[in-house]
């Protein structure tokens, strides 16, 4: 059984490189579960968007030989590949742009330019370094390209060329591991690696406006299922965007996807 409608109250926190100490603050972020949906708990996710055209939820997979790209049924939980990457390639985040989807591969330094209905490849862009996560500006027409440091990449939504980059800081300090990207509400909303931690950046300069905590959140919902649970779920990496600030969360190996507000 799912649990629902859960409000967890957090207070920022303080970050430095990896490390987050607790710190008292005068506002409080919040995070309120508005609906528990089940996932495929064998999809390591890498992506996770949804698209404002088809209201799909779309779902991107890494691991060599298991890497993938398709759609996620939130009634169901099944997950319906609609194209896999071959196995030298290491799949890892997306965003859609208009009516196609970038794909990033790992330490390939490759990113796939797909159909948004087909899925089909329509073109192949090279770059240097690794991809981690993905995301798009509409308003400023350029997408933002993690790869585990502390620096955001601006890159061209249309031939992927990079256009200028800015570091992510708290109180003046990096912030490392930044991994799957979103963007909403004029922000860039990152989870980092191995934490149940989800940030919003401001794009301008790069600083941490508001932190999320759902170490709680999750550990209460896994409680819940423990049954169904298994020993496979993997770490939180999944921000698709719904509207305002609804969310739709999950992670590798999550046996489910939570809908969520991260209220500001």
């Amino acid at each position: 059984m799912f649990y629902k409608k859960y409000i967890i109250k957090v207070t920022a926190l303080l970050i430095l490189g990896i490390f987050f100490v607790q710190t008292q603050v005068s506002a409080e972020t919040e995070v309120k579960l508005i609906e528990l949906y089940p996932s495929d708990s064998e999809a390591f996710t890498q992506g996770f968007e949804l698209s404002t055209e088809t209201k799909e939820l779309i779902l991107a997979t890494g691991l060599y030989g298991k890497s993938s790209i398709g759609l996620l049924d939130l009634e169901t939980g099944e997950y319906s590949i609609k194209a896999n990457l071959s196995e030298e390639y290491f799949g890892e985040g997306i965003t859609i742009v208009d009516d196609f989807i970038w794909q990033l591969t790992w330490k390939e330094g490759k990113a796939f330019k797909r159909d948004l209905e087909s899925f089909e490849i329509i073109a192949e862009q090279a770059y240097q370094g690794e991809g981690w996560g993905l995301a798009y500006d509409a308003t400023a027409d350029v997408m933002w390209m993690s790869n585990g440091t502390s620096v955001l990449q601006q890159r061209d939504p249309q031939d992927f060329t990079k256009r200028g980059e800015i570091e992510v800081t708290y109180n003046g300090q990096p912030v490392v591991n930044l991994n799957e990207l979103e963007f909403a509400n004029n922000l860039i909303y990152a989870n980092i690696w191995y934490s149940d931690k989800i940030i919003a950046i401001n794009p301008t300069n790069g600083e941490i406006e508001y932190v999320y905590d759902l170490g709680e959140l999750l550990q209460r919902v896994d409680n819940e299922i423990a049954d169904e649970l298994g020993d496979q779920k993997d770490v939180l990496n999944g921000i698709a965007h719904i509207e305002g600030d609804q969310f739709y969360l999950t992670g590798k190996r999550y046996p489910y996807v939570l809908e969520v507000e991260l209220n500001r």
